[in-house]
């Protein structure tokens, strides 16, 4: 074929309008799919690791406040214990100044809920010779109960020991006197039910 026939029907076929839409219609479509596939994963990148980090972040936060509230309000118990000690000590007779020191037992002890369910299953076997046998098999099963706060499942706690007193010592003005001293080792002995030997009481530094 000769060249300027086939430059002549390739101009005829591009200048039909009908060729001409077609291709735009293509290059519009092909110029949609390359941006979808370039720009959607950037952002499907960025902003999921995003929202990750921060559910991430805000747990991480729920459990330290968590822990530092507990430690808190150990502490302040503890605090509080001394407080009491020292200012009923200061009332009695003989006693001057007072300063205390309350060892405890490490942290408080939680007692939850158990939902106990009791199954009892009764079977009766009857051998060759027309003997009967009766089995019964009981199982017994629990389980704790939980409760649902602030959108995180705890258990459900029926009661709370605070910790233990394990030993006290006292140093107090006055217990150079035996009578007052002694006095002073069975009030602590009795009010945190404590052995006299873990009970230590000396006289204030003049």
């Amino acid at each position: 074929m000769d060249k300027n026939k086939f430059k002549k029907q390739i101009k005829k076929i591009l200048s039909e309008k009908k060729l001409s839409s077609l291709i735009s219609v293509c290059l519009v479509l092909a110029f949609i799919l390359v941006a979808i596939n370039v720009l959607m994963p950037k952002n499907i990148y960025l902003n999921k690791p995003k929202n990750d980090q921060s559910t991430s972040l805000n747990k991480e936060d729920n459990n330290t406040n968590t822990v530092s509230s507990k430690l808190s309000e150990q502490k302040n118990y503890e605090e509080k214990q001394k407080v009491d000690l020292k200012n009923i000590l200061k009332k009695m007779d003989g006693v001057g100044d007072v300063d205390v020191m309350i060892s405890f037992e490490s942290g408080e002890e939680k007692v939850p809920a158990y939902d106990t369910t009791a199954q009892t299953s009764t079977t009766e076997e009857t051998d060759n010779e027309g003997g009967k046998r009766v089995n019964n098999q009981q199982n017994d099963g629990s389980k704790v109960v939980m409760t649902n706060s602030d959108g995180n499942n705890e258990p459900f706690i029926l009661r709370t020991y605070k910790p233990k007193v394990t030993g006290v010592v006292v140093v107090v003005e006055g217990a150079e006197n035996g009578k007052t001293k002694y006095s002073i080792e069975q009030a602590i002995s009795k009010l945190y039910n404590l052995t006299l030997d873990k009970v230590n009481v000396y006289p204030m530094k003049k």
